[in-house]
């Protein structure tokens, strides 16, 4: 089975917009199944803005925490009446009346930038907790099931809502080994059956050489070594298999790529790839972790 695990789920929202307590719920439902912030890079860079701090990286902070696809967020952002009802009852440490209407108003203009982000939830409308925690466990129970199609329209949508490029995207993938999408007719996809057929045999023939001692140090090497390697100045740039913990790392960087017409098939075909690998060293591997790194990931108009 693949899975497309959540790093973490960061709760945002402004001051009274019911955060904590939808943490404490999420928790208390899933026995602690996620790692769960209060607030991401996002409020820090509003905060930034709105009081006028000087915090020169701000900017390229939020932008690689909301490129990691596996990173997912959440936004309560209530009516306005709510927030301030929430407001007269509990008081705030911070804000008084107008400092927090401004606060929410602000974060409610920030979010209209990044909503349509594939790995951000906006909730508007003022839900019980219980009701908001069923919600966001259902989601990210869903998301992290994907078929590889799903995934890429992912990486699709986060460039497409970042103007037709982002530098970088990355994501983390898991399979158990049975990869049950691994479909060896992607070696056939006519426009690129000739490149991945290349990059196939260039990876396998460096771990056979290597296996045999077939290296610059006549030295034989073993499942562990740091020597499985591809790389190239194409797009895929380069792919290196390492084994640790019974885990085998299938690490990928891709130097550049359009999302919308290359990306799908060349997910397919790494994806493929290592199953192809896996399935060498299955005696020594209980599961895959598929590491992505794309630098320019963009939509050609």
């Amino acid at each position: 089975m693949l899975r497309f695990p959540t790093a973490t789920l960061f709760i945002e929202g402004p001051d009274c917009s019911g955060k904590t307590s939808l943490i404490n719920q999420i928790h208390a439902e899933t026995k602690y199944s996620w790692h769960i912030m209060d607030r991401s890079q996002f409020s820090r860079k509003l905060f930034c803005d709105l009081y006028n701090r000087v915090v020169p990286t701000a900017s390229d902070d939020l932008y690689f925490e909301m490129g990691n696809l596996n990173n997912r967020y959440v936004f309560l952002l209530p009516p306005l009446d709510a927030i301030l009802s929430r407001f007269e009852d509990r008081g705030d440490e911070l804000h008084d009346k107008k400092s927090l209407i401004q606060v929410y108003k602000t974060f409610g203009k920030h979010v209209e930038r990044i909503r349509t982000f594939p790995n951000v939830t906006v909730i508007y409308d003022e839900s019980s907790v219980k009701d908001l925690s069923k919600r966001v466990c259902t989601s990210l129970h869903f998301t992290e099931k994907p078929q590889l199609r799903e995934v890429s329209d992912q990486v699709i949508d986060l460039v497409a809502v970042r103007g037709d490029e982002s530098y970088p995207v990355k994501f983390t993938l898991y399979d158990d080994g049975k990869f049950e999408e691994a479909d060896p007719e992607i070696l056939n996809y006519k426009p690129e059956s000739e490149y991945y057929q290349r990059i196939f045999s260039e990876l396998h023939n460096k771990i056979t050489d290597e296996l045999a001692g077939k290296n610059e140090y006549d030295r034989v090497e073993d499942h562990t070594s740091r020597r499985f390697v591809y790389s190239d100045s194409t797009c895929i740039s380069f792919i290196q298999v390492g084994i640790r913990d019974r885990i085998m790392d299938f690490h990928v960087v891709i130097r550049s790529t359009d999302v919308k017409e290359i990306f799908p098939y060349d997910l397919k075909f790494l994806y493929y790839l290592a199953s192809t690998c896996f399935n060498r060293f299955n005696d020594v591997c209980s599961g895959v972790r598929l590491r992505f790194d794309l630098n320019s990931a963009h939509i050609i108009r």
